[in-house]
């Protein structure tokens, strides 16, 4: 079984697909592992959430880990069903690109609405809401870990918080401790060739896709890593 690995997707729906058709993505033999913010930023943020439930539905060896992305969603649909007129989460997820992911559900969605249309997807989308919130933090393989944003080396793999999992940059980024595995991850965007970092430590594939860099995936197979790359394409773009 390959293991295929991607990251930090931000709606780019169509971007995938070209990826996944590269690699001639196999639904029942491999295994794909995304590893979180799926959502924002990107077009197609509907596309992206409803391929990962519907090939969990299907396949469930396939992962799909929780992003900040996901974490601010789903803290910002929770006050707009219980807050009673709180609106602190949801302003920071609309300063993170969170106008995108409604919009590609209700395209007629403003900031001013958006109570209306939080609430609206919760009773429309019941199935795929309860996914989001159920997704796992972390994932290990007999090769790898898996995580959206990094670790505190400092901490067992399982004995995390749930901050810097989705969240923390330093001192995970610069740190030289390892694990007796590489850790995998995202969250970071790295802006300029090769678009991808690979330390002794971590891997990282958040390529910055939706800030004109590139989405990846990697390929893991009896031949090592294998990595293959695409900029954003013109269907993914969000234009205001």
């Amino acid at each position: 079984m390959r293991t295929i690995v991607i990251s930090d997707i931000h709606g780019s729906f169509y971007t995938m697909k070209k990826l996944l058709d590269e690699v001639k993505f196999n639904r029942k033999s491999d295994k794909l592992i995304c590893l979180g913010d799926m959502c924002d930023r990107g077009k197609n943020t509907k596309l992206v959430w409803e391929f990962f439930y519907n090939l969990q539905q299907e396949f469930p060896h396939h992962v799909v880990l929780l992003g900040n992305h996901e974490d601010m969603f789903n803290l910002a649909i929770k006050e707009a069903i219980y807050g009673e007129g709180l609106s602190a989460r949801q302003n920071h997820y609309f300063r993170n690109s969170g106008l995108t992911t409604l919009q590609s559900f209700y395209p007629e969605a403003t900031e001013e609405t958006r109570g209306i249309y939080f609430r609206k997807f919760a009773q429309e989308y019941k199935p795929l809401r309860k996914w989001i919130k159920s997704l796992p933090t972390r994932y290990e393989s007999p090769e790898y870990y898996f995580i959206h944003a990094g670790v505190d080396f400092t901490k067992n793999f399982w004995n995390q918080t749930h901050r810097d999992m989705i969240w923390i940059r330093e001192p995970f980024l610069s740190s030289t401790a390892k694990y007796h595995k590489k850790v995998f991850h995202g969250h970071s965007p790295i802006k300029q060739e090769p678009f991808y970092e690979e330390k002794n430590n971590r891997i990282n594939i958040d390529g910055g896709c939706v800030y004109g860099g590139k989405l990846n995936i990697v390929v893991i197979d009896e031949n090592g890593l294998t990595i293959k790359q695409s900029p954003i394409v013109e269907e993914d773009i969000y234009k205001k």
